[in-house]
């Protein structure tokens, strides 16, 4: 976990010193696409919540539509994580696969911030006790800073089982 996070610090720092002019109009648009992988924690609010145990996820989306203005757009797509928790002899491990629905909103240039929903299916399984698997929904917001015009870090507040996330994302 701490190699992935020095990649990810790695990388933004990277960015940061590339001389790359930000051209874009606009942060989101229609036929762009998104993959990324962000870093979360679980607080201990909402119903995963066990304590302060780490989780990984990537995504996928791909913007469908203009909504209403030319700064507001749909994206839609795929995400997959893991997440794991020891508490005692119970050691607690989560897999969950879904779908992503963000609609994206740009205040100012080179800030993308979104909201949206993730129906999910995940299965945990245990150690000691018995396997589970269920469906959920979770909702979500955050905004994404365009460092270039195709690399972005962003931060994410979550009802799922990353609470609070940041990452790093590819725009192509």
């Amino acid at each position: 976990m701490n190699r992935l996070m020095i990649v990810i610090a790695i990388a933004a720092l990277s960015a940061t010193s590339l001389k790359a002019q930000y051209d874009d109009l606009y942060t989101f648009e229609q036929g762009n696409s998104l993959i990324g992988v962000n870093v979360g924690v679980n607080t201990g609010i909402g119903p995963l919540s066990k304590d302060n145990a780490t989780a990984v996820s990537v995504f996928y989306e791909y913007c469908l539509t203009k909504l209403f203005v030319d700064e507001c757009t749909l994206g839609g797509g795929f995400f997959g994580g893991y997440y794991k928790d020891s508490f005692g002899a119970e050691v607690e491990k989560i897999y969950i696969a879904g779908l992503r629905l963000n609609v994206h909103y740009q205040f100012v240039d080179r800030l993308d911030t979104y909201a949206g929903v993730d129906p999910n299916y995940h299965i945990t399984t245990y150690k000691i006790d018995h396997d589970k698997s269920r469906f959920a929904l979770y909702a979500h917001v955050g905004g994404r800073y365009y460092l270039t015009n195709w690399l972005g870090v962003f931060a994410e507040a979550s009802t799922g089982f990353n609470n609070f996330s940041g990452g790093i994302s590819v725009k192509f």
